[in-house]
């Protein structure tokens, strides 16, 4: 009892240690020179957010084990300023990263299954798709109020303007919420049922609001639909297959500063990048843990200055590219 005592004693104060001396940072590395594609580059693998908290040494010093991990099974983010909300269903907590990469967490159970999240005006707003409940957190990820309770597996979320966009997974449908201010719940007009028609989805997960309309990764028809904010259906592209430009399991998406749109793939380990009208540019990626390959890549956030950050769900990791050059390229590399 008493070495139990001990050593449980160590622990405390190994992690006071760290909390109080700042340690409790995660550790980040600049990426190694890794431009895509290679002969006209348009991206750069700029920096690379770990899954250790950063003065590992001395933790181990102290306990004689590796430091505690950051994530356990990453899925989505969003920019905050210079910071990054990630949500985290294997540690059932959302992680926020300020750019110095100190580390905030939710309080234990506030959360249980937490996969879309979103930066709005309102807040930050996080789907629990476990509790079928949309959230409305505070900056420091405190609790401000339910937004929705009863949905059948809430996933993405994106807002404009005072609308928040829920993809309620479990019944193929859009749900919007007004203003982050009510509780009550309305579907987008001509968007609420199962099918593989227009405005129609099956399972969709991924959202992104960029120029006023709203981007939906409908994965089980295998493609995008772009909406308007009423729900009107605007456009579709994409298909089932393995070839880059195709899309066999949509995980994340967002448009970049250049109005290209990125779409992670969870089967084939890619992410892809494509003009506004479906033009296919280029693929990142591939299956494994080096620099510029994932293993599934899950959520995507875009940063106005050009940032690109993508959720390498199981590698445990978050993967920062940049955007090079003003203009998108003209066609495919």
């Amino acid at each position: 009892m008493r070495r139990a005592a001990t050593r449980w004693g160590v622990f405390a104060i190994a992690a006071l240690a760290l909390a109080c001396s700042g340690h409790r940072r995660v550790e980040r590395r600049p990426a190694p020179a890794w431009r895509w594609p290679p002969e006209d580059p348009r991206v750069e693998l700029e920096e690379i957010i770990g899954n250790r908290l950063g003065g590992g040494g001395f933790w181990r010093r102290i306990t004689g084990e590796a430091a505690p991990t950051v994530f356990h099974r990453p899925y989505s983010a969003a920019w905050d300023g210079d910071a990054l909300v990630v949500t985290d269903p294997g540690a059932r907590r959302v992680v926020r990263l300020d750019s110095r990469g100190r580390l905030r967490t939710t309080a234990p159970d506030l959360v249980e299954g937490p996969i879309g999240v979103a930066v709005c005006t309102e807040g930050i707003v996080v789907t629990d798709s476990r509790r079928g409940r949309v959230l409305l957190l505070s900056e420091d990820l405190k609790l401000v109020r339910r937004l929705a309770d009863g949905l059948s597996r809430p996933t993405g979320v994106a807002c404009s303007e005072g609308r928040i966009f829920v993809a309620e997974t479990g019944r193929h449908r859009i749900v919007q919420l007004s203003g982050g201010r009510s509780s009550a719940l309305a579907t987008v007009a001509n968007v609420g049922r199962r099918g593989e028609g227009e405005g129609e989805f099956n399972f969709p997960t991924a959202l992104t609001m960029a120029g006023g309309t709203l981007w939906v990764g409908d994965t089980l028809n295998f493609r995008v639909q772009q909406l308007a904010p009423s729900g009107e259906f605007l456009k579709t592209f994409g298909a089932l297959g393995d070839a880059p430009g195709e899309m066999p399991r949509i995980k994340g998406l967002a448009v970049d500063r250049l109005g290209q749109l990125w779409i992670s793939d969870g089967q084939t380990d890619r992410v892809s990048v494509y003009r506004k009208d479906g033009t296919f540019l280029m693929s990142l990626g591939a299956t494994g843990s080096g620099d510029g390959e994932f293993s599934f890549p899950a959520g995507i956030a875009s940063h106005p200055d050009g940032r690109v950050a993508i959720v390498d769900s199981l590698n445990r990791r978050m993967a920062i590219y940049r955007i090079l050059g003003s203009d998108p390229p003209e066609g495919a590399p």
